[in-house]
């Protein structure tokens, strides 16, 4: 008999206390990393274990309302408990994950170049969340063993992220962990829906194109970007909206702004927010480009059917 083999990691989750809001550590199965999260008033609860005064990397998290983006400090230190005994805080945050290791192992030229790495992979996501880091970390070079050793860990970092709910680095329809070595058959890939938005009211031709993937979505490449905004834009679009036009992500075409690259995003609001220059509810104004559904519409079919499924069609007389 053909025996199924079980796939899957374990992630062990401890709560410090009865509370089962309180500080947590978290470790993963064959990982000698560990992390410690919490919310901002267990802060000093962390401060007291011995496991923060090693070398570390944490992030400094604060949520976001509406269509606004959450707002993510990386930083590094070779004795988190030093640094922030008596410091300000760089940002008011919510919640707090500080990667660090249980058998001291970890060394402030690995979390440098960790902090880099987590860095530049939250700036390839400027649609899902907005890094409060003033200045680019340096980063540190190491030898090709190590940095090998240190992908690996980074990998485990963004699995446990991901699991704790934490979609920083998430792309649509994709996995962020390599495979392990146990056979796995491969999965089938999302497939995309496309729709579009004017930039321009009641316009036909300066149009944006934005594909639905699974869950999340992709503002495309070349979609057109309204030139102007109003009071109503959401803030932390309003500041990505700066930083695409600081890369020249944003340049003028047709008396609007093209954009020069996919943004990826976990919300359709902030998307078509980003296109009209304004508050928008993504559900209302995506358009679906085959039938010219409402994204809101083809959602509510969707739950309704299921992933994947084909509406029926009503009989004729």
């Amino acid at each position: 008999m053909e025996r199924h083999r079980v796939t899957g990691r374990l992630i062990k989750l401890f709560i410090t206390g009865d509370d089962p809001r309180s500080l947590r550590t978290v470790e993963l199965d064959n990982w000698w990393g560990m992390a410690v999260m919490g919310r901002r008033s267990y802060f000093k609860k962390a401060l007291a274990r011995d496991e923060l005064s090693r070398s570390c990397i944490y992030l400094l998290i604060r949520s976001a309302g509406g269509d606004d983006l959450p707002e993510v400090y990386v930083g590094e230190s070779d004795d988190f408990v030093q640094r922030y005994a008596a410091s300000p805080f760089p940002i008011p945050f919510d919640s707090f994950v500080v990667f660090t290791n249980k058998d001291d192992n970890l060394t402030r030229a690995h979390v440098k170049w960790l902090e880099r790495e987590v860095w530049e992979l939250l700036s390839q996501n400027e649609g899902k969340v907005r890094i409060a880091n003033r200045s680019t970390p340096t980063g540190s070079k190491l030898p090709e063993a190590e940095t090998a050793s240190m992908g690996t860990f980074l990998g485990n970092m963004i699995y446990v992220l991901e699991a704790l709910g934490f979609a920083f680095f998430e792309e649509p329809g994709a996995s962020l962990v390599a495979p392990t070595d146990v056979p796995v058959a491969p999965a089938q890939p999302p497939v995309a829906q496309s729709f579009f938005a004017s930039a321009q009211p009641r316009s036909e031709t300066h149009k944006a194109y934005l594909d639905m993937i699974g869950d999340g979505y992709v503002l495309r490449a070349g979609s057109l970007i309204s030139p102007t905004t109003t009071d109503s834009l959401p803030a932390n679009v309003g500041k990505l909206r700066e930083q695409l036009a600081g890369e020249n992500a944003l340049v003028p075409q047709d008396g609007c702004l093209r954009l020069t690259k996919d943004i990826s995003f976990t919300s359709p609001s902030p998307a078509s927010a980003l296109v009209k220059g304004r508050s928008s509810t993504g559900h209302g104004d995506w358009i679906r480009i085959t039938d010219r559904k409402r994204l809101g519409d083809v959602l509510r079919e969707r739950d309704v059917l299921g992933e994947g499924a084909v509406p029926l069609r009503s009989a004729g007389p």
